[in-house]
């Protein structure tokens, strides 16, 4: 076995706590000649990958599923389709290597509600298991680190987070506060891999105010080509803003259907730590970029606007994007007086 294929195990042996017995599932999305061309490389990477991981289970002997589906929305929150609640069975572990996160939908909190634990790995890669990936940590250690922060995040009315043109107050729902640090070995535990990220979500409509800049080339789901900054009041979004007619355009045509097309879509949702510093902004320039890597690099920090119900908040609604800022600094036990 080759050290691909091994860290591919230890993702289920040590992440998601494999007992002998258990039923593992992989659940991907399918391509759809309907889709825009430009989407099928993620499509063919994460089939690529669940293909390699079926192979590495099966060959030691770990009984799996492979099930798919056609998503009926190309937009991370969108819930599965009837076909995938279906056909999804009675799993111990589930992996979700899909194109568009499953993350923050009824499906995992139907799933999760019976026990079931959940890997979600939206946008994830065969490489991120190589030397110098994100799955290539001591995630133990990864674990004490991400739970101090939680901690502190916890016991903070008030956090403020300060980084390049950005200066966000958020009003921390401190009785939801998680860790999401990789291991994923209880009943019921559910979370993103690569692990290595401290999260809440805001109080709803709280005193959460200020505005944060996503750099040109990161994103949201997808990287954006221009420098965008984000204006919150009250615990919702109010303005996106570009630094040009032409950034401006783009705004109004990609950013505002995702944050302002639908009733809700404008709440602030999360606050997102990044505790993995093993990881930087020079492997989102190698490696392209991928939200679920960016927002785990350590110095950090992570916004979200939609779905806040997931992660125990009160906020509703199918869509969940997570924009992400790096270099940040972190004040916590702020007093906005």
């Amino acid at each position: 076995m080759d050290a691909v294929d091994q860290a591919i195990l230890n993702a289920l042996l040590v992440n998601l706590g494999y007992r002998e017995g258990e039923q593992v599932a992989l659940v991907s999305q399918s391509w759809s000649d309907e889709f825009e061309s430009h989407r099928r490389t993620a499509f063919d990477l994460s089939y690529r990958l669940c293909s390699r991981m079926v192979d590495v289970f099966r060959k030691a002997l770990i009984p799996v599923d492979w099930v798919t589906y056609r998503p009926k929305e190309l937009r991370n929150g969108a819930d599965a389709t009837p076909e995938l609640y279906g056909k999804i069975g009675s799993p111990d572990i589930v992996f979700m290597p899909t194109v568009f996160s499953l993350t923050h939908t009824a499906f995992r909190r139907a799933l999760t509600g019976k026990g079931v634990r959940i890997a979600s790995m939206p946008t994830f890669t065969l490489d991120m298991f190589a030397e110098g990936g994100p799955m290539r940590v001591d995630y133990c250690e990864l674990d004490r680190k991400t739970r101090e922060v939680a901690d502190r995040l916890s016991h903070s009315r008030y956090v403020r987070v300060r980084g390049p043109d950005t200066d966000m107050v958020i009003e921390v729902d401190g009785e939801n506060v998680h860790v999401s640090s990789g291991l994923l070995t209880k009943p019921g535990a559910w979370g993103n891999l690569p692990g290595a990220e401290a999260y809440a979500p805001p109080v709803h409509e709280g005193a959460s105010h200020g505005f944060f800049t996503v750099p040109s080339g990161w994103g949201g789901s997808t990287p954006i080509p221009f420098p965008i900054m984000f204006h919150v009041k009250q615990g919702r979004f109010i303005r996106a803003q570009g630094g040009s007619a032409e950034a401006q355009t783009y705004i109004e045509q990609t950013i505002h259907p995702i944050l302002f097309g639908a009733e809700n879509y404008d709440v602030l949702a999360e606050i997102g730590i990044g505790t993995n510093t093993s990881l930087n902004a020079d492997y989102i320039t190698r490696k392209g970029w991928s939200t679920l890597v960016a927002e785990k690099i350590g110095g950090s920090a992570h916004f979200a606007n939609g779905n806040s119900k997931a992660m125990g908040g009160v906020n509703d609604v199918p869509i969940h994007i997570d924009w992400v800022v790096d270099q940040v600094q972190m004040d916590y036990n702020f007093s906005p007086i």
